[in-house]
């Protein structure tokens, strides 16, 4: 079986409201855990957020292009959300259906766009990529075999998060003793000391998952 990287970006975003929870610093998007066109053109999602919640939930109760939604209570979880996506978006995820591949989860939010695997026989993976909406900018990142229990552990890291995870390791962070500190890595990047340590918990986090499951 073989698999592509892709990176996709599109005018609009790709789900009702995404433009208000892109835009508000209160909200982290972390991941995509499931997404499904309906017959009728909907899409169903299962979206991992952390921070406000309860904004959350007023966004998408409030949005027109929203059908229904389940925001659960605290500050970290997963949101259900069906609603009508922007025609390009609704084109794309339905490739899984009429070709039958798999986008792989979860999907990755990076800076622009959503970091996607696709896997499948190889004519298949070249027919649905020549067939990606042209309104869908697209970056091929990787192209190869899939084998079983091997997974490109870097596609579930975000953009900052291979930046600091890159730097920490060429410093010998991971050394012992160990060369660099977050203090250190922050300057050179200009963040946060709090945003590197916590860029490098959710990378060990994800990696590790990957590793042992």
């Amino acid at each position: 079986m073989k698999s592509m990287t892709l990176e996709i970006t599109v005018d609009g975003g790709f789900h009702p409201a995404n433009q208000l929870l892109a835009q508000d610093p209160s909200i982290i998007r972390e991941s995509l855990h499931h997404v499904t066109i309906l017959e009728d053109g909907t899409i169903v999602l299962l979206y991992h957020l952390r921070g406000d919640l309860d904004q959350v939930r007023a966004y998408l109760t409030d949005h027109p292009e929203v059908i229904s939604c389940d925001v659960p209570d605290g500050e970290d979880g997963l949101v259900y959300i069906r609603g009508h996506p922007i025609e390009p978006i609704r084109e794309f995820f339905s490739l899984a259906r009429t070709h039958g591949i798999v986008f792989e989860t979860p999907i990755i939010h990076v800076e622009k766009g959503l970091r996607i695997t696709m896997s499948g026989d190889e004519q298949t993976l070249n027919r649905v990529t020549s067939e990606i909406p042209s309104d869908i900018e697209l970056t091929l990142l990787r192209k190869g075999e899939r084998k079983p229990g091997v997974r490109d552990v870097t596609s579930l890291l975000t953009d900052r998060q291979l930046e600091i995870l890159t730097i920490a390791v060429e410093r010998g962070y991971y050394n012992t003793p160990r060369g660099t500190t977050h203090e250190e890595i922050a300057t050179q990047i200009g963040v946060a000391t709090t945003t590197v340590s916590e860029h490098l918990r959710k990378t060990e986090q994800r990696v590790f998952s990957e590793l042992v499951t």
